[in-house]
């Protein structure tokens, strides 16, 4: 997703804590052991859920970050870290 949805979990209230810390932790469990997150929201449309969500994949992005393993928490950064694993440069 280009953007997190309205029903996002790893939207924040005010005080810039997870509205539903419960499931926004379970999801962070997952995204940073097993696997990307798929969007929700289009579920609620009967739509196909083919993307990933947005809130998830910026946190993914932003320990990958502060690991060290992409230069900046972007896609950008994170597509040039798969090209130059794809070239071979590893």
């Amino acid at each position: 997703m280009a953007a997190k949805c309205s029903t996002c979990p790893f939207q924040t209230d005010e005080h810039g804590r997870y509205k539903c810390p419960d499931v926004t932790n379970r999801i962070i469990s997952r995204i940073l052991s097993n696997c990307s997150q798929i969007c929700h929201h289009p579920r609620f449309a009967e739509k196909p859920e083919t993307h990933l969500c947005r809130g998830a994949r910026d946190y993914q992005l932003e320990i990958f970050y502060r690991l060290g393993v992409i230069t900046a928490p972007t896609d950008e950064a994170w597509k040039a870290k798969l090209a130059e694993q794809d070239n071979g440069s590893l």
